[in-house]
């Protein structure tokens, strides 16, 4: 704990002694080497390990404490014009209270496995402006769902996955009396039990914050509750989704979020690509082991040559309800098949267990992604960018 307190007393004290205009530049860089420092430690103390530790409270500190210098840096030195909507609504006018700023990033209901809300939205919280609402409809009526059924599902998933990885656990992919394609559904079966794993915990966590209330995100134009604050995972998407952007989109869902509101959106075109940009601040992140940046590189090329080939090939098989759903059917094998291929190495970790497994497939995904990525398709970068920022930026 002395590692976390120190980390947010030195950003809360960048917030009140540094200008509005600066306290961003400092907070980043600071949170991030505190955390590289913790992912290196592990890395030294249980190499390829999986014991709990103060490193994954340090991950979601990182994001409230960046959440929160951007928001003030967004609410006192930027001019409200250069603000988008979403800065507009998150931005803080002057700096939380001590006691706000450590309630925020110590809350014991999103403490250990999130998800990190915005300040303003853990604010909003706590005075009750969140459930403020032009109609006079209570929600007491709607929120079982919102909290017994995100229980319910989280409680089959911890079913599926005990069940699951015992018959088939992460290492048995690397036995090499495979075949290529059994080698491929073994990848689908042994990600999705690791994939279960973390939906219990996150439709746990949105089910316990919802009881409490900072889950309510508000109500949408028809006067609905929306439960969307605290929301970390639509595992139909993920498992269901005919697209890479859908899948990935769908996962880990509050980071994918931190990392549009603090990098993608602020990366202006230039020398340095806003989706490179976000993918590799998403694997620092994560830490350090080779694994991590073997998937998120994969990753980065996926999204990109998944955008070239739905630009290319979508609009011919839309001529049609039965085309439509074959080309829904094999979208979805070739997304789940090329994401398992890099996402098994993030729980490899090793870079000889990576390049074990990508020996087996004969690196055929990579080529091909690769290839697909770097075809000259003609789009608008101003078009393209509004699209992806629409669609998000994910990263595990």
């Amino acid at each position: 704990m002395a590692v976390l307190f120190s980390v947010t007393g030195a950003c809360y004290a960048m917030l009140v002694t540094l200008p509005a205009s600066a306290v961003h530049l400092y907070t980043m860089p600071f949170a991030l080497a505190s955390l590289s420092v913790a992912h290196v430690y592990r890395m030294v103390t249980d190499y390829q390990g999986w014991h709990l530790d103060f490193t994954g409270p340090l991950m979601l500190i990182v994001q409230r404490v960046t959440f929160t210098a951007f928001a003030l840096h967004d609410g006192v030195a930027r001019k409200e014009a250069e603000l988008n909507e979403d800065q507009k609504r998150m931005k803080l006018t002057e700096v939380p209270s001590l006691l706000e700023y450590w309630s925020y990033n110590y809350n014991f209901h999103t403490f250990l496995a999130g998800p990190a809300c915005t300040m303003k939205e853990y604010l909003n919280f706590v005075d009750g402006s969140n459930f403020t609402t032009k109609t006079s409809k209570r929600i007491g009526s709607d929120v079982k769902y919102p909290v017994l059924g995100r229980l319910a599902e989280a409680v089959v998933c911890i079913v599926l996955h005990q069940v699951i990885s015992a018959q088939y656990p992460i290492d048995s992919i690397l036995k090499p009396d495979y075949s290529l394609p059994t080698r491929i559904l073994l990848a689908h079966i042994i990600i999705f039990h690791t994939r279960s794993r973390f939906y219990f915990v996150w439709l746990l966590v949105e089910s316990i914050n919802n009881y409490i209330g900072l889950g309510f995100g508000g109500y949408d134009k028809e006067g609905k509750p929306v439960w969307d604050v605290c929301k970390n995972v639509r595992p139909w998407d993920v498992e269901f989704g005919t697209n890479f952007r859908t899948v990935v989109t769908g996962w880990n869902v509050t980071t994918s979020l931190w990392l549009r509101k603090i990098s993608y959106n602020r990366v202006s075109y230039g020398w340095i690509s806003p989706t490179l940009a976000s993918w590799g601040l998403s694997a620092v992140w994560h830490g350090f082991y080779p694994g991590y940046y073997f998937c998120f590189l994969s990753g980065a090329i996926m999204q990109r040559a998944s955008v070239n080939m739905r630009r290319l090939l979508r609009h011919h098989f839309h001529t049609s309800e039965t085309w439509k759903r074959i080309y829904d059917v094999v979208t979805w094998a070739i997304s789940h098949t090329m994401l398992n291929y890099g996402a098994m190495c993030f729980l490899l970790l090793s870079v000889e267990k990576c390049l074990m497994l990508w020996k087996f497939y004969y690196f055929f995904p990579f080529i091909t992604v690769s290839c697909a990525a770097l075809l000259p398709v003609p789009y608008d970068k101003k078009e393209a960018r509004n699209g992806d920022r629409q669609n998000g930026v994910k990263a595990q």
